[in-house]
């Protein structure tokens, strides 16, 4: 804008003085050439014609010139260039209100260096994504939630038309809006208008990676075929969204997590790890956030002490309660610490005993704990006191089973050490390959056999009693024997 259209507006050729262009009379022939018509003027401009526009001032030889400018010098005007078009692409006004100093500007004029830097670098990199294929092709709603983050996970890797990730067109809200409190990368995606030459062509590249990823023999084929013909991927995504994320799919992903939620307890590491269980708890509470029902923190962290119910790991707990109310925490970092603690726990509880637990019912009942010796769960005879203890109670339900399953195997109820499933499935492993080999064992020996019978039954030369032996019949009549005589004589 120029001087005169608003009093608010920094005058250009402030905007030069504070780029350092200097004295008064080349500041004023450059806002004459460079600036004619204003900062409007700027948009449709290139790096290379800022760089040509800066090296005719060093051959023009009108007025004031010939005007050198220092490298730094032409690289404020090109950021100056790279700034406007940011502006534009947001649809916020051409201006710099008066009260900006000189350390903001520059300031805000190295960022959109910055910004042009990062947007050539990502571009490269985002070609080799345009072709890209998910892990796992979209067929149904139980793939959507992870396909779509794959989507939009690859979109964020490919610049468009536009010099901004493609992940703008499949946002959720139509109307553009910026917002200046957020850094440009992320507000630039909500504040870009729909619409356009490069929107479309944008628009087309999605289209293209949607359909790439979509199984051709499934409902969601079925849902964007008959907007096949827009080549559309904004379009294609609301049509996915109509049919997977809808009130309906969200007041059942909302069920699911509390149903997951009310059953969640983590015991001990050897049958439930704490990455497993952290990982399963925070998708429930990420999923209620998703489907508008988010958690209060301070609730999370209130439920999760009652979760914990492994016993090594109750001192802990208490600790982090005490220290929770003196200093209040995201539960994430809560449960990053209780991770540390029980994978030390389990080091200790692992040491001395084998990593397949068996079940005994040999010796005395273990002073704490299931544990033998021999690192054995004890499933013989416990006295009321230790059964109900904190250290027994956790593992009942397993030791009745091993009973259960013990009494019912062949009898072998006193006296013997009882499998895990893991020993169980190799045990199984080993009878199958031994009736294979008995199997095998049996083939070679009929093979044996066959080729015996025909040895037997094979023709061979029969000599008879009253028959002479034709091979000497020469020696009969003197032959060759008489002839060997005669020559010793």
């Amino acid at each position: 804008m120029s001087d005169s259209e608003d009093e608010a507006s920094l005058p250009n050729v402030t905007i030069l003085q504070y780029m350092g262009i200097a004295p008064a009379a080349r500041r004023n022939a450059i806002v004459s050439d460079f600036l004619s018509e204003g900062l409007q003027g700027l948009v449709l401009m290139t790096s290379e014609d800022v760089k040509d526009t800066c090296n005719s001032y060093a051959k023009r030889q009108d007025g004031v010139f010939p005007i050198i400018l220092t490298p730094i010098q032409k690289q404020r005007l090109r950021a100056l260039v790279l700034w406007v078009q940011d502006q534009v692409r947001v649809g916020q006004p051409l201006r710099f209100y008066d009260d900006v100093t000189q350390e903001m500007l520059r300031s805000v004029l190295d960022e959109s260096l910055e910004r042009e830097t990062r947007r050539k670098t990502q571009k490269k990199e985002g070609e080799s994504y345009l072709d890209s294929s998910f892990n796992n092709k979209l067929k149904s709603a139980a793939q959507y939630e992870k396909w779509n983050e794959e989507l939009e996970a690859t979109l964020c890797q490919i610049v468009g038309c536009r010099g901004v990730s493609l992940s703008y067109v499949i946002r959720k809200n139509e109307d553009p809006v910026f917002n200046a409190e957020k850094p440009y990368d992320e507000a630039v995606l909500r504040a870009i208008e729909l619409k356009g030459v490069d929107y479309a062509q944008d628009a087309r590249t999605v289209h293209k990676l949607i359909l790439n990823n979509i199984h051709e023999d499934s409902n969601a084929y079925t849902y964007v075929k008959p907007l096949l013909r827009f080549r559309n991927g904004r379009k294609d995504i609301l049509a996915l969204r109509d049919r997977y994320s809808t009130d309906a799919t969200r007041q059942k992903q909302i069920n699911t997590a509390k149903s997951e939620l009310s059953t969640l307890r983590y015991k001990n590491e050897r049958s439930f790890s704490f990455e497993k269980f952290s990982a399963k708890l925070q998708k429930c509470y990420d999923d209620l956030e998703e489907a508008g029902r988010p958690v209060h923190n301070g609730d999370i962290v209130d439920g999760l002490w009652d979760r914990i119910a492994a016993p090594e790991l109750q001192a802990y707990i208490s600790s982090l309660k005490v220290a929770y109310q003196a200093n209040s925490r995201d539960y994430k970092l809560i449960l990053q610490d209780i991770a540390a603690e029980a994978s030390q726990s389990l080091k200790q509880s692992s040491f001395g005993r084998t990593v397949a637990a068996t079940y005994t019912r040999r010796g005395p009942c273990p002073s704490t704990g299931v544990y033998t010796s021999d690192g054995s769960i004890f499933i013989g005879k416990y006295d009321p006191s230790r059964w109900n203890s904190d250290s027994v109670r956790q593992h009942q339900k397993e030791i009745l089973e091993a009973r259960s399953s013990s009494t019912n195997d062949g009898g072998k109820s006193d006296g013997h050490n009882f499998s895990s499933r893991g020993q169980k499935r190799r045990t199984n492993a080993i009878k199958r390959n031994k009736k294979k080999l008995k199997a095998l064992e049996a083939q070679i020996s009929a093979a044996k056999s066959t080729l015996q019978s025909n040895e037997i039954f094979t023709p061979k030369t029969v000599h008879f009693a009253d028959e002479p032996d034709r091979n000497h019949a020469g020696d009969a009549f003197g032959g060759r024997k008489a002839k060997r005589d005669s020559k010793n004589l």
